[in-house]
């Protein structure tokens, strides 16, 4: 299942990892520069016009519970990257509209029925207009807190897409978070998603706690195993 069918134009990194980094450079939040890092607000956006139909709040199609699973997605981005995220209010303004929401806005809204796109997601500045960064979820997929039984983890493609609202494009690697397909042979971010992260805004420079520390080194080694004020460049999150 791929968690979108948009295209879009990526840059391969010429690294010796295979993360892929989005389409315009620098392409990043904060400074310019890459390997610098950023503060990036975010908000829900529960009313509006969306690139297709009308936008709806996540709370009208997911099930109780999805605010924390979209909070612990910016938890993992900034755990390994130099990143602080912070939530404001939504002015409810259409997509792509001048607006004081956050710089990255999450919504919901009609893609092509149940088992198709699942969601995507907006590369960040330099993309133009205030569509970058924005995530969208497909209203009529089945969305669970957590794997195992029917429907699509809102942690695990929450995550993916805002790799894509961060600067990734679709890694080549398997095992990866930004692969383009869902799976839940693992958990969260991988070696070569934190790779790619940390090309972009610097590693986080946050102490990590020695047992976290040991579960992402772990969790890496198994997946290597394994317009704010923006121009609509769609990631294929």
């Amino acid at each position: 299942m791929r968690y979108t069918s948009f295209v879009c134009l990526l840059v391969l990194s010429f690294a010796s990892n295979a993360y892929v980094l989005g389409p315009t450079s620098p392409g990043k939040w904060g400074n310019p520069v890459m390997g610098t890092g950023a503060t990036i607000s975010y908000s829900f956006q529960n009313a509006g016009s969306c690139d297709s139909g009308a936008c709806q709040g996540l709370s009208s199609f997911m099930p109780v519970g999805f605010q924390t699973e979209v909070e612990k997605a910016f938890d993992a981005w900034s755990a390994v990257a130099n990143l602080t995220f912070l939530e404001v209010a939504d002015d409810g303004a259409d997509w792509n509209a001048a607006t004081n929401s956050g710089d990255i806005r999450i919504t919901g809204h009609a893609f092509d029925g149940s088992g198709g796109v699942l969601a995507h997601g907006f590369f960040p500045p330099n993309n133009g207009n205030t569509a970058a960064g924005d995530i969208h979820f497909d209203v009529d997929e089945n969305w669970k807190l957590n794997f195992g039984g029917l429907g699509f983890s809102i942690f695990q493609v929450m995550t993916h897409e805002l790799g894509h609202a961060l600067g990734l494009g679709h890694s080549l690697v398997p095992g990866s978070l930004m692969n383009p397909f869902y799976t839940e042979a693992f958990e969260g971010v991988q070696a070569d998603d934190i790779a790619g992260m940390q090309s972009i805004y610097g590693p986080s420079v946050a102490a990590v706690p020695i047992p976290a520390a040991i579960w992402m080194f772990a969790s890496g080694l198994l997946g290597l195993v394994g317009m704010r004020k923006k121009i609509a460049n769609t990631a294929i999150a």
